[in-house]
Formats: C-alpha cells, sequence, structure tokens
C-alpha cells in the first residue's frame, strides 16, 4: 500500500482512531449480543463510520476483528498482572494460594492499572470466546505470551507441592474458565442500566469467590492419598 493509499490521518504521520473506534464498538456489541448475532454492518454503525468497508479493510475479516480483540485484551490483562505481580513479589510474595488468586481476580475488576478492569465487555467477550469460537480463541491465544499469568501459575504450583501435577494442572485450566465465567456475570450485572440486588451486590463477594478457587485448587485428590 502506498502512502497516498492510506487514510488522510496515516498520510499526515498521526495515528488513526479508526481502528480503535471499531473494536470498541464491537466489544460492546459481541459481549451484550454474542457474537455470532452481530453483523459486520452493526459495528461499523455502532461505531458511527459512513464507509461500510471500514472493518474489512482495518482488519480484513470479522475473524481478524475478533482476533485482534483477544490479542488486545491478553496484552491488556498480563500487562496489569506483571505490575500487580512485581508489587507483590517486591514484598516478598506470594506467600499463600489465595494471594495469588486475588491477584488474577483484581487484575479484572480494575484495581490495577493498565488491565481490562471494568470496561464494557472484556470478559463476557472472553467467555463468548470460548463457547462460540473455542478453536479461533485457542488459536489467537497462543500468538500472546502471557508470561505474568504463566509466573502466577508457576507461583501456586510452588505452594502447592502436595497436589499431584496432573490434578493440579486440570485444575488451573477449570479455574481460568471458571474465573472468566464468573466476573462476565459480574460485568453484565453491573452493566445493567438497572443493576438488581443480587450476588455481584453483596459485600466482600469477590473475596469469597477468590478463597472458593484457592480451596478448589488446594483440596487434597486421590492421587495425592496414593502418594503418601
Amino acid at each position: 500500500m502506498s502512502r497516498t493509499d492510506l487514510p488522510a490521518s496515516d498520510a499526515d504521520g498521526l495515528s488513526d482512531p479508526t481502528p480503535e473506534k471499531i473494536k470498541s464498538a464491537a466489544l460492546k456489541l459481541f459481549s451484550s449480543r454474542g457474537i455470532d448475532g452481530v453483523s459486520v454492518r452493526d459495528i461499523v454503525t455502532e461505531a458511527g463510520l459512513k464507509n461500510g468497508a471500514s472493518l474489512h479493510y482495518y482488519f480484513g475479516s470479522k475473524d481478524g476483528l475478533l482476533r485482534a480483540l483477544v490479542i488486545d485484551g491478553a496484552h491488556h490483562s498480563d500487562g496489569a498482572r506483571a505490575l500487580a505481580l512485581a508489587d507483590l513479589e517486591a514484598r516478598g510474595g506470594p506467600k499463600s494460594v489465595l494471594e495469588v488468586v486475588r491477584l488474577l481476580i483484581d487484575v479484572e475488576t480494575g484495581l490495577y492499572g493498565g488491565g481490562a478492569g471494568e470496561g464494557f465487555g472484556h470478559m463476557r467477550f472472553v467467555v463468548a470466546m470460548q463457547i462460540n469460537h473455542r478453536r479461533l480463541f485457542s488459536e489467537t491465544l497462543r500468538e500472546v505470551e502471557n508470561r505474568a499469568y504463566l509466573r502466577c501459575l508457576a507461583h501456586i504450583r510452588r505452594l502447592l507441592p502436595q497436589v499431584a501435577e496432573p490434578v493440579l494442572n486440570q485444575r488451573l485450566i477449570l479455574m481460568y474458565m471458571m474465573l472468566c465465567t464468573a466476573l462476565g456475570s459480574r460485568e453484565a450485572s453491573l452493566s445493567d442500566p438497572e443493576p438488581r440486588k443480587g450476588v455481584w451486590g453483596m459485600e466482600d463477594i469477590l473475596d469469597t469467590l477468590a478463597r472458593g478457587m484457592t480451596a478448589f485448587l488446594s483440596a487434597p485428590s486421590e492421587e495425592d492419598a496414593g502418594s503418601v
């Protein structure tokens, strides 16, 4: 593509805001209406763009846009995890599995800068991708290193030497799925224009979630009993 083929803002050396408008609009629609229930036209309209070919120009296809959203979310979340983990390690931690699990939850609920936080749609989008576009989601995540997340898992393994490795590996996968689903439900509740007083309005509910996940990871198993 030549310089003259670029949008005017790019040709002038300035950042073109259009891709971010498209991604923001898509994330909002995907999270509230589901991925397959949203068309390219819906996204372009929500973004306030006049050119119906804008999405294809910047992302190639709807799948290309989905990949971009997955990568963006992974980078933002892992950046926040890195900050949170560095802070925890600087204070001599993590000293418990609960500290690590609470870190993972706090990053996705906006308590550390740089993460997806309370932004509209992130966790619901992740859940929707896991359910209806698992292959694309998994393939795209392989392109992202997620170093801080892997460090968090390494700390959990260090802190749970009594749990058989195959069992713990299964539990770590399930933990990720369960946390995504729970936080996706929380996000949907908080985005309701007339939020109802339900489980996510309860005091210390995130601490309860963290403690429940910690108990799940730490529970004894048949493999552990057989190795004693």
